[in-house]
Parts: structure tokens; C-alpha cells; sequence
């Protein structure tokens, strides 16, 4: 399981077996790829990822949509029905640092591929495992894709507005965001093994993220019993903290998260008056009189274009943002000095990828593109037929 590894990543060295498919689990490791592991992604025969087939836009002939999320890696087809595609994956399992999974819980154990047995055999091994609902309770051994989670965990009925009614978050923040948690799992217990010795199982789930993502909206909840409710770009605790309109009709976001930079808001707007003002005077008065604040600031915001006003923040040191669409963001200044677009392969199979949303010493690098099914067969079937043959397992597991 050698590949060539960016010199000096914080991962160079470790070795990641991922039985992953469909987001969460699939963006854990290709970050771990892009810290620099070596990620063999097992995939089974015939058609491997389903993703590999799914999603509307395809380069020469491949997902995008399984690129966005595989990139870095390597792939390989075994098939686990047989005992000798199980005894060739054990073999990568004993050589390797990490096993990464995402599926229902429960559901490898009759492969012998469960946390618990995979880690009594190999009990160096860090198990990371992503589900919708966590590894136990009621309801663990319920499959659940992003937008499920995001109505169960209550997020959807704070997003959208009392016109819309619950709307789903526009990206899937929560396979995002179990995937992130769970890699910083991961990575915090790789750490622990070089004291140790010992490996761990660490686990994720959009269920727990979800929740995690209401940490400042809970205590309105849990001490004065208010039930958060959708207020479409504005928010239950901050006020004023959302999108407003400017007289050519574009939307200028802008938060004054302090007193601070509430008076420095004002004075923008030419509208100092509004400090002193008894429905405005402290932020849950102004978050009480929010339908009152905002005509307030349109008001003042209807005297001159977006632009105007965004000079006019910008000096004040106020934060503030004119809404953009996907392809303005992705071609944006600080983007494109960032790096964040990248042109991945080449030829027929080149495409452009998000990068990832960390840095280490400047930007990080995937190692390759996304792998063409089964494309590192015999790369890494070479380094296990030692042993194999050294076990007495003889036959291909594979396609």
C-alpha cells in the first residue's frame, strides 16, 4: 500500500482501508487522503460506489458527483461475498491504520466486519464509522441520507420562513459536517495509539452534528422554554443579523454580533437616532421588534445600491456581504487567491474540485485524481500476495 505521498503531509505514512459510499463517509476520507493518507477505497463487483452512476453532470463518462467526493484516492474491487475477497481485505486490514465505514450499524456484522471483530483481530486498528443516527438506541439501524437527519434533528424547522413553512438546508451540511467530526476522530485517536498502542472505534452521525450545530440557539429553549422558529435569513438571537434589500433590489447581509458594532451599524446608516430608541436599545429588544427593525433599516438602505453600501460597511469595519449565487462565490477574489477551485487529472478525465477547507504550513494537495473503478487492482494486489500466500488463502478476490 505504497503511494506517492505529498512529503512532509501530517498523514504520510498512514494507511486508510475505506469501505465508505455516498457522502459522509466518502468525504472523511478524502480528507484523511488530502492530509496526506494513503486511501485504498474497497469497492464491490460489479459496479462498485453507487455513486459511480449517479448525479446529472459526467466527465468522459465519469460521476462528478463521485469525484467531488473521491478524489485522492485508490480503488480496488473485491468481493466480500466470497471468503477469499473477506481474507484479502483482512490482509489490507492488518497493514493498515484505519478502516473507515458508513454503513447502518449492524449491517457488516455478518462479514465479520463490525467494529468489535474487526478491532479483536486487529486491535491497532482505528474503526471510523459515520451512520444518520448514531451506533446505538431505538434508532440506530435506520438508514438516513442527509435530508432525513436534517428533519429529524429539528433543523429544517428553523430554516426558511413562516411563508415557506420548513425548508431544507441548499448543500448537505450534515454529512459535511459528521464527516469533519469524524475525521477529527480519527486523527485524535491515531494520536492516542502512539501512546497506547491500542487503537479505537470512533464514531460520527448527522443526527449528533445536527444538534451540535444549535449550541448558541438552545439556551432560549432550555431556560425560557421559546421553540426556535424559521425567520428566513434573520436570526432568533442577533439582531440585526440577516439579508436586507438595497434600492436596486440586491440583498446586503450584515450582523452586529456586539453593541459595538451595533452603533457602528447606525452610523452607516446615518441613523444614530436608532441606539437610543426604546425598541432598539439592548439586542432582545431589537430581536423582539425585529419586523420594526428591519423596515427601520431598509429604509435607509433604499437611498443607495448594494456596492454603495458595501464600500460604506467595509470602511466601518462592519461585516456585511451582498448575497451571491454559486458560480459569482466560486469565482470570487479570495477564492481564486485561495486556491479552493482545483483542476484535478487531465485529458478526458480532468475536472475542477473544491479543495479542502483546511490549511497545514499553506494549502493541502490531494495525491491524485478520483480512481477509475478497480483502477489499482494490481498495484495493490501486489503488495498482499505475500500474504495471502503466506496465510494458505489462495484465489482472487476481486471482479
Amino acid at each position: 500500500m505504497v503511494s506517492p505521498r505529498p512529503a512532509g503531509a501530517p498523514l504520510e505514512g498512514v494507511k486508510v482501508v475505506d469501505l465508505t459510499r455516498f457522502v459522509s463517509g466518502s468525504y472523511a476520507t478524502m480528507l484523511l487522503a488530502a492530509l496526506g493518507a494513503d486511501v485504498v477505497k474497497v469497492e464491490a463487483s460489479p459496479d462498485g460506489d453507487p455513486y459511480r452512476s449517479q448525479g446529472t453532470a459526467f466527465v468522459g463518462g465519469e460521476s462528478g458527483l463521485f469525484q467531488a467526493l473521491n478524489t485522492g484516492k485508490r480503488s480496488i474491487v473485491v468481493d466480500l461475498r466470497s471468503e477469499a475477497g473477506r481474507a484479502e481485505l483482512d490482509a489490507l486490514l492488518a497493514d493498515a491504520d484505519v478502516f473507515m465505514e458508513n454503513g447502518r450499524p449492524g449491517s457488516l456484522a455478518r462479514l465479520g466486519l463490525d467494529a468489535e471483530s474487526v478491532r479483536e483481530r486487529h486491535p491497532h486498528l482505528v474503526y471510523g464509522s459515520v451512520s444518520g443516527y448514531g451506533q446505538t438506541g431505538p434508532e440506530s439501524s435506520k438508514g438516513g441520507f442527509d435530508l432525513i437527519l436534517q428533519a429529524e434533528s429539528g433543523l429544517m424547522s428553523v430554516t426558511g420562513s413562516a411563508e415557506s413553512g420548513p425548508v431544507k438546508v441548499g448543500a448537505p451540511v450534515l454529512d459535511i459536517g459528521s464527516a469533519i467530526s469524524c475525521a477529527l476522530g480519527v486523527v485524535s485517536a491515531l494520536y492516542a495509539r502512539d501512546r497506547t498502542g491500542r487503537g479505537a472505534h470512533v464514531t460520527s452521525s448527522l443526527i449528533e452534528f445536527a444538534l451540535a450545530c444549535f449550541t448558541s440557539a438552545v439556551p432560549a429553549l432550555f431556560v425560557d422554554d421559546e421553540l426556535p422558529q424559521p425567520m428566513g435569513s434573520h436570526s432568533p438571537t442577533f439582531a440585526p443579523y440577516g439579508a436586507f434589500r438595497a434600492r436596486d433590489g440586491s440583498l446586503v447581509v450584515a450582523g452586529a454580533g456586539s453593541e459595538a458594532l451595533w452603533i457602528r451599524f447606525c452610523e452607516v446608516l446615518g441613523a444614530t437616532e436608532l441606539t437610543s430608541d426604546a425598541r432598539f436599545r439592548t439586542n432582545a429588544e431589537r430581536v423582539r421588534n425585529l419586523d420594526e427593525l428591519i423596515t427601520e433599516i431598509e429604509s435607509r438602505l433604499s437611498t443607495e445600491d448594494v456596492a454603495v453600501w458595501l464600500g460604506w460597511f467595509a470602511e466601518a469595519g462592519v461585516p456585511a456581504a451582498r448575497v451571491r449565487n454559486l458560480r459569482e462565490a466560486l469565482t470570487s477574489p479570495q477564492v481564486e487567491h485561495l486556491g479552493l477551485v482545483r483542476d484535478e487529472g487531465g485529458g478526458e478525465r480532468g475536472y475542477r474540485h473544491i479543495g479542502p477547507p483546511l490549511q497545514v504550513d499553506g494549502p493541502l494537495r490531494y495525491p491524485r485524481p478520483a480512481p477509475a473503478l478497480g483502477e489499482h487492482d494490481d498495484e495493490v494486489r501486489t503488495t498482499l500476495r505475500e500474504r495471502l500466500t503466506g496465510s494458505g488463502v489462495t484465489g482472487d478476490g476481486g471482479a
